[in-house]
């Protein structure tokens, strides 16, 4: 009778661990959405936003128009962000003529968290704070990170998702635009 007892509790402890993590899973699908085919298509425009900037400044992509715009999406905890972060803060000696304006979207909600981040990679271009994940939403980022070339008329030029895009990559997709 014992053995019984004690396979019971067994199976109903394995069923309760199942539900918790089909829960836990569930939860973290919730916390980072993830839309439908949303996302500016490539040669379509970008849509307009206005975030708050580390250093406290509201920017505003349309203000960019007429210039070559590269926009990357990220979070402190993706690893590949951090070396396209890296890439794209070496981007201006890597681009010849055309020095492009390149603006960090941070995704995670956390402004210390962003702001800490930026400063030991040394960013010298604006992390724009989407605390409340509307940019993220608009631009339907469903994986980190994301990076978007856009050309003087706020036009996606090019589009790299899930990867470390290289500052070469970068520099010749620009070159293409001013020809």
């Amino acid at each position: 009778m014992q053995r019984r007892d004690w396979y019971a509790r067994a199976r109903q402890r394995a069923l309760f661990e199942t539900l918790a993590l089909l829960a836990a899973a569930v939860a973290g699908l919730l916390a980072f959405p993830v839309l439908s085919d949303a996302r500016p298509a490539t040669g379509g425009p970008a849509p307009d936003f206005a975030l708050k900037a580390t250093d406290g400044r509201n920017l505003r992509l349309s203000e960019y128009r007429g210039d070559v715009v590269v926009l990357a999406f990220w979070a402190s905890w993706c690893g590949p962000c951090r070396d396209t972060l890296a890439q794209l803060n070496s981007l201006p000696s890597a681009s010849g003529d055309t020095t492009p304006i390149v603006l960090g979207v941070n995704l995670e909600g956390d402004d210390a968290r962003a702001a800490s981040v930026a400063q030991s990679l040394g960013l010298d271009f604006p992390t724009l704070l989407d605390t409340r994940q509307s940019v993220g939403r608009l631009y339907d980022v469903d994986r980190l990170p994301l990076t978007l070339l856009l050309d003087r008329d706020g036009v996606v030029r090019g589009a790299w998702s899930q990867q470390s895009i290289s500052g070469e990559e970068i520099a010749r997709q620009i070159e293409e635009l001013n020809l």
